[in-house]
């Protein structure tokens, strides 16, 4: 816009320019705004708000308003702020405030239906409670859906809530229509938790219960009836462990224990302080150090009821010759935000923080990144000493309580080490099954704290204590759960960590002094069969005869065919989403370090790239002491370098004219050494072997089909078998491979003489055209692919 003298009119046209609007307001949307790696930058002083997203049921109120049968809605917090203003009005516990934002009137009520008089009643605005939606079927009949975990699209399992109003005798049906799990204990005689005011004791009751499918999720029916007038009923998937609860058994641990010490771990996402127990007794500096954390699922309240327990022995007077041994770090509640908020498996940023540990993130999981500086903490200061981390759980399908270790081959000592806790436990009490107990970290599993710690610090009792929530069995009857067996079970895992200390203690010594008396022994001999017996016997058997662990040891040995042989722990209760997120990121850290090739022709003549905990595999079975981690990467590197030198050069060729005129033996010397080098070069470092004699029966056989070899006319059949070593393996893989197979003749006498005088050379293949390529373990050649699985592999 210009004026008469053809100058800018410069007030006129700011005028026209609308104001501003602000970016963002003072809450944050974590996964939308970091969705393309933006991060906030924030005041660390200053609580980060976080938005709940609530609308999940949003149309299940909106059709049951529009039917006059809604009754009941949950306390539906719109932010972390007013989720702690109001359950620590009831509960008392501190927490962080926010920046203060005016909060809306929830929709359409909250509690009971002002406009509906019904005298039957519920409520669920407490600590960890969570329904959501109450609809009314019939006088006696309920619907009810619980509020998902926050932030996400399911999770339901958990419920706590209460039902007051029911006159004597009366009985009334309740239907929980949003489970998202196919199965549950309910299918095998696990009931809801009911407390009752006349008997103010949880235990399990119901009648007619019933899991089955409704519409396109799970629903759980079960009848309750009412044993007084006006009876207080409160009914929750197991006993609930609130964070209050905690903070006051704390209190009254320090009063009555003079050597525990109370510290702040950290500051949750929501702005709650966790606390942290050290037990120590003196001063030493060669005490070993032991690591213990729970209810990092907030749904798993037995979890917390177990770690209850473990506190109580540690503080009783029992545990002190413990603490001249040992120093004990206790994070008992990792995900307090989760238990307030009632979330079955997630914490306020939405995701499974057991799935989080290989992650860097302080913002969205700061419990986690505080347990990984604690442990990388004491394992610079203790090294080897550091000998435990145990991570107590729930687990809502299988019955017991039992473990997740970590795996080592039958001929390695921790083999044995890491099974001792276990057996004790199973010794010890009828609760515990040692055969349910699996020794494995699969795939889904590795993000895990256990499955990160034990992959970074070689902690051999590296454990998940998984405690069933709904019952036992023994060789005669099935029990039910109650708190009071999980406190017992707590006391029994500490009275055993003593045992298992001075186990391992006197194991190690008689080990180390056995192991330097066969090393010198090995070393001075000049006997060939001693030698060679050596790879053969396994050192625990020779270590620990005629002494009072050989029985034990022998136990342990026989019970690997009644352990359960699955390859995952399988029944987990996390999203998909979480599982497929953790599966891309370490597919992302993979593609990073793998190496570049300079030139385009060789991209495709790699090793074998294969997992890091698969590859902890081939050390284990390659050696009877475990790696150190800077071990395995300097090895790793090492071999990476020398397999690209070894994919530039030419593959060597085989002289055919030459070789027809040799004798037989000498023909056989040639193969062999063409094989071997071909074999060398390709695959000179393989860096894992799930099992070495099926992967070397199928690398044999691909490479049978793909080197130029001369004709059964030119040569004579091979009537004995030859044993090509694969460079890169030791003898224990080698005994473990197949041998090579045969080239026969099956052409006659005859048609081998006339094809003599006939037969050209069979052309020469260049390296290009005799590349074996590993994609996705498999094998491709010149564009066309093999045939070849992953169980070959």
């Amino acid at each position: 816009m210009l004026n008469q003298d053809g100058d800018l009119n410069i007030q006129s046209f700011r005028n026209q320019i609308p104001k501003p609007m602000n970016i963002t307001d003072d809450t944050i949307s974590l996964d939308n705004d970091m969705l393309f790696g933006w991060t906030p930058k924030l005041d660390q002083s200053k609580l980060l708000t976080l938005n709940f997203n609530t609308q999940l049921n949003d149309q299940i109120i909106l059709e049951a308003s529009q039917n006059k049968k809604l009754i009941y809605v949950g306390f539906r917090p719109q932010d972390n702020n007013q989720m702690h203003k109001q359950y620590s009005s009831l509960s008392s516990y501190p927490f962080k405030r926010a920046t203060t934002i005016p909060n809306k009137p929830q929709f359409p009520f909250l509690g009971m239906n002002p406009t509906y008089f019904n005298r039957i009643k519920f409520n669920s605005i407490f600590e960890s409670g969570n329904l959501d939606i109450v609809i009314q079927v019939s006088e006696f009949e309920y619907d009810l859906y619980m509020r998902v975990d926050g932030n996400t699209q399911g999770h339901t399992s958990w419920y706590n809530f209460e039902l007051s109003g029911l006159n004597q005798g009366e009985k009334i049906q309740l239907n929980i229509c949003n489970f998202t799990k196919s199965h549950r204990l309910y299918e095998r005689g696990m009931k809801p938790y009911i407390w009752r005011s006349t008997t103010q004791e949880w235990l399990q009751g119901g009648d007619n219960i019933q899991y089955k499918q409704f519409q396109n999720n799970n629903c759980l029916s079960f009848c309750i009836e009412c044993n007084k007038e006006n009876e207080l009923l409160k009914i929750a998937y197991c006993v609930p462990y609130t964070f209050s609860q905690l903070l006051e058994y704390c209190d009254n641990l320090e009063k009555r224990c003079n050597y525990v010490k109370r510290k702040i771990f950290c500051e949750s996402l929501g702005g709650v302080q966790l606390p942290m127990l050290i037990f120590n007794k003196g001063k030493s500096t060669s005490k070993k150090c032991l690591i213990l954390q729970a209810r990092i699922h907030p749904g798993e309240s037995n979890g917390s009821w177990v770690m209850q327990g473990v506190l109580d022995f540690l503080s009783s007077q029992s545990a002190l010759k413990l603490f001249e041994k040992c120093v004990i770090k206790v994070v008992p509640m990792m995900n307090p935000d989760g238990v307030i908020l009632g979330n079955y498996r997630t914490g306020l940023a939405g995701k499974d923080l057991n799935r989080k540990f290989k992650q860097t993130d302080g913002i969205r999981f700061p419990t986690v990144q505080a347990m990984k500086r604690l442990v990388y903490d004491q394992y610079k200061k203790y090294g080897s000493n550091l000998i435990a981390f145990i991570d107590l759980h729930g687990h809502s399908i299988k019955k017991n309580v039992f473990l997740y270790g970590p795996e080592y081959t039958l001929q390695n000592y921790n083999y044995y080490k890491c099974r001792i806790l276990p057996k004790l436990l199973s010794q010890r009490t009828e609760m515990f099954r040692f055969y349910s107990s699996i020794f494995r970290i699969s795939s889904n599993k590795r993000s895990t704290a256990r499955g990160v710690f034990a992959q970074l610090y070689d902690i051999v009792n590296c454990f998940t204590i998984e405690t069933s929530n709904g019952n036992y069995y023994n060789q005669t009857q099935t029990f039910d759960f109650t708190s009071k067996h999980w406190l017992d079970m707590g006391r029994i895992i500490g009275e055993t960590l003593i045992d298992m200390i001075n186990i391992q203690n006197e194991m190690d010594q008689i080990y180390n002094t056995k192991s330097d008396e066969l090393s010198r022994s090995y070393r001075s001999t000049k006997n060939q069969y001693y030698l060679k017996k050596k790879s053969i016997i396994d050192p625990c058997q020779i270590s620990f005869q005629n002494t009072k662990f050989s029985k034990l040891l022998e136990e342990l040995k026989n019970d690997a065919d009644k352990m359960i042989q699955s390859c995952s722990e399988g029944n987990s209760d996390s999203l998909d989403d979480d599982e497929n997120e953790e599966e891309v990121i370490e597919h992302q850290s993979q593609e990073i370090m793998k190496p570049k090739s300079k030139s385009k022709s060789n991209t495709s003549k790699y090793f074998i790239t294969l997992s890091p905990g698969q590859k902890s595999k081939l050390d284990q079975k390659c050696s009877s002491k475990p790696f150190s981690q800077q071990t395995k990467m300097h090895s790793v590197e090492s071999h990476q370098n020398k397999t690209q030198q070894l994919c530039q050069s030419p593959t060597p060729q085989i002289n055919l004219k030459k070789l027809v005129s040799r004798s037989q033996s000498k023909k056989k010397i040639e193969i062999n050494k063409y094989i071997t080098n071909y074999v060398n070069q390709q695959f000179d470092y393989i860096d894992l072997l799930e099992n070495p004699s099926n992967l070397n029966q199928s690398i044999q056989q691909k490479i049978y089909d793909l080197i130029p070899r001369p004709s059964t006319s030119q040569l004579e059949g091979l009537d004995e078998e030859t044993f090509i070593p694969i460079k890169g393996l030791n003898s224990y893989n080698q005994s473990e491979s197949k041998r090579h197979s045969r080239l026969h003749s099956y052409l006659t006498v005859n048609k081998q003489k006339k094809h003599r005088n006939t037969t050209k050379s069979p052309p020469k293949y260049t390296q290009e055209q005799c590349s074996i390529q590993f994609y996705n373990h498999e094998f491709k050649t010149s564009g066309e692919p093999l045939t070849g699985t992953n169980q070959e592999i």
